[in-house]
């Protein structure tokens, strides 16, 4: 399981770019509702369908939340 190497928060908390430890991204917008509200994209930066490996990444980034309590 891929883990949070590095988050960048633009626009004041607005956009935030994720960075995991297999070089993947995922973008997120937390103004926007739902499935629009993340992006996910692999090491060559093209995006990524599979919601098997989106669930994964997703898990990823919201244990690195919790951890250090961005909401």
């Amino acid at each position: 399981m891929p883990i949070v190497n590095n988050c960048q928060y633009w626009d004041n908390g607005a956009y935030r770019v994720y960075s995991l430890s297999d070089g993947s991204r995922v973008n997120e917008r937390p103004v926007l509702p739902g499935k629009s509200r993340w992006e996910y994209f692999d090491a060559r930066g093209s995006r990524i369908y599979k919601s098997a490996v989106q669930r994964e990444m997703k898990r990823a980034v919201e244990k690195h939340k919790k951890l250090w309590r961005v909401s």
